[in-house]
């Protein structure tokens, strides 16, 4: 690995861990089985996401372009937005990069969209710990599993088919 790369990634990996500190002292950070929190992020195309994702399941993977484990599940979580698109929204998040090298790096990928880029914000709110990460919401709102690191093909197979299942289940009012 060139020095220069290791650099960015260090740097990156820092950054990561500070907003993590920051979110962990203010009690904002998100639990596996709490509600999704409030968050509203600019999409590339110039709209914007917000935690509501009406009351369909959702896919939430958090990367960077410079980072090599993510580039690697790419293909296996694009093949798998093919098989569910009609049943899970899929939101990729960027994390603070400029969105012109987003932009070329998900197109030059084929990722579909919406494609966002954090400021800070979401990886606090989320707890992102390193890049990449898989965060799965049912279609209440319920934040179900969250796996850190590059998530294995079985595991992304496995987790998306429950939440596919879940979609046909009709939302109980809470």
């Amino acid at each position: 690995m060139s020095r220069a790369l290791f650099g960015i990634v260090a740097l990156g990996a820092l950054w990561l861990a500070g907003a993590r500190s920051l979110a962990a002292s203010s009690g904002d950070v998100v639990q596996i089985g709490e509600s999704t929190p409030a968050f509203l992020i600019d999409t590339l195309d110039g709209g914007s996401i917000t935690a509501d994702f009406h009351g369909e399941p959702a896919y939430i993977n958090v990367f960077a372009t410079w980072c090599p484990p993510c580039r690697r599940e790419f293909p296996a979580i694009l093949e798998q937005t093919k098989q569910y698109r009609n049943r899970i929204a899929f939101l990729f998040v960027d994390e603070q990069e400029p969105p012109s090298r987003v932009k070329s790096f998900t197109l030059q990928l084929g990722v579909p969209t919406p494609v966002a880029v954090d400021r800070g914000q979401f990886a606090a709110t989320f707890n992102v710990q390193g890049l990449p990460e898989s965060i799965f919401i049912d279609r209440q709102g319920i934040v179900r599993y969250i796996y850190r690191g590059t998530i294995p093909d079985s595991v992304l197979a496995s987790e998306l088919s429950k939440l596919a299942a879940d979609s046909s289940v009709p939302v109980v009012a809470r």
